[in-house]
């Protein structure tokens, strides 16, 4: 009953807030088809033209409107695109299998002294514009952070998700009911406490020379560099997928999504293309509203939105021979024509009302066991 109780309230809240979005797999059903200059041009209408960002590229002038031609498959000819990557685990972390090690690999030394030198200067800028700070106030003691010290936070993190408590105060309590002796040991409530009040990643005085998306300012450092890190540590193998996922959050959020057909319901969507038969997460785009950016030199002024997600995520994988599988969200005639063009196979739903496709496919009836193709 409480769970529905939040949920409700959380609905409550979206639907009156203007900030807020509501999504589902059809949450583009009357834009999805629209080219990505007619999307900025309706979603200019609304006064918020200055946050809409698509950066496209004059070399991708063989535009997704092509007209087609069906024909019967009589005359079809199979050609599957020849895959010759060499997919494996890449660099540093192909003969590596120890976790603690692997971790490092992807939050390595450059990461977490960014975040470390981040943190030492947000604390620094926030004693400083305090006019008093009271006598029992953390701050008064508060010492700078080190690497050591954030690579414990930063594991804690982790080991917070695996042993899971109601409160900071029970992971740290000496209650030989409740105690978990590893977290008290290592580092005390009051140090990991401090830490994390004054946890940065992004210096605000950067914010007027920022180039990336506006909403995830404070944190688009640690996002660029996993996003690195996923793509340069591991090549895919021939199957690749596409897909959105919404990761929890009930907080307040200008984009957070609901979404009623995921566990989640709530939280922040991300588009990600991962390797079909591991799940590796290869690469990722942060949904955050209209002011989201698809940047790729294949997105044109006549790419369609579903269409520019599609091309962003798999642009460093293209002409070399994979199997791109995706839902009917994304795949329509025009990016499958432009996808193998670029030696790119791909596999999936398709919603009948998608632009070009066939006739014959959109009226046939069919009944179990029937299939109707065109080429």
């Amino acid at each position: 009953m409480l769970e529905d109780e939040i949920e409700q309230s959380l609905l409550q809240e979206l639907t009156a807030s203007d900030q807020s979005s509501c999504s589902d797999d059809d949450d583009s059903s009357g834009t999805d088809d629209l080219t990505v200059v007619e999307v900025i041009g309706s979603e200019c209408s609304d006064n918020e033209s200055d946050d809409v960002q698509c950066a496209t590229a004059s070399s991708a002038s063989t535009a997704l409107n092509a007209t087609f031609t069906w024909e019967d498959m009589t005359n079809y000819v199979e050609h599957r695109e020849q895959f010759d990557d060499n997919y494996e685990p890449q660099n540093e972390v192909q003969n590596e299998t120890h976790c603690a090690k692997v971790f490092k690999i992807f939050f390595d030394d450059q990461l977490v002294e960014l975040i470390v030198r981040e943190t030492n200067i947000y604390a620094a800028q926030k004693i400083q514009a305090r006019s008093f700070i009271p006598l029992r106030s953390r701050m008064r003691d508060r010492k700078p952070v080190i690497k050591d010290e954030m690579y414990v936070v930063l594991t804690f993190f982790k080991l917070m998700g695996i042993i899971q408590k109601p409160t900071l105060h029970s992971y740290f309590s000496k209650n030989y009911i409740l105690v978990t002796p590893i977290f008290g040991s290592i580092i005390s409530m009051d140090r990991f406490e401090s830490i994390c009040n004054f946890m940065h990643f992004n210096n605000n005085d950067h914010i007027g020379t920022y180039q990336g998306p506006s909403k995830l300012f404070k944190i688009y450092p640690v996002l660029s560099h996993l996003n690195t890190k996923f793509q340069s540590l591991y090549l895919p193998g021939q199957n690749i997928a596409i897909d959105e996922s919404l990761m929890l959050w009930r907080g307040r959020l200008s984009f957070r999504q609901y979404i009623p057909l995921k566990s989640s319901k709530f939280g922040i969507k991300s588009y990600e293309l991962c390797e079909s038969s591991s799940g590796y997460l290869w690469s990722f785009i942060v949904y955050t509203g209209k002011d989201t950016v698809f940047q790729t030199a294949f997105i044109s002024g006549d790419t369609n939105k579903t269409a520019a997600i599609v091309l962003s995520l798999v642009e460093p994988l293209l002409k070399k021979g994979h199997t791109l599988w995706m839902d009917n969200f994304y795949n329509s005639p025009a990016l499958a024509q432009r996808l193998k063009t670029l030696k790119t196979d791909c596999m999936g739903t398709l919603r009948l009302s998608r632009k070009d496709v066939p006739q014959r496919v959109k009226e046939k009836k069919l009944k179990k066991g029937e299939l109707v193709a065109q080429h």
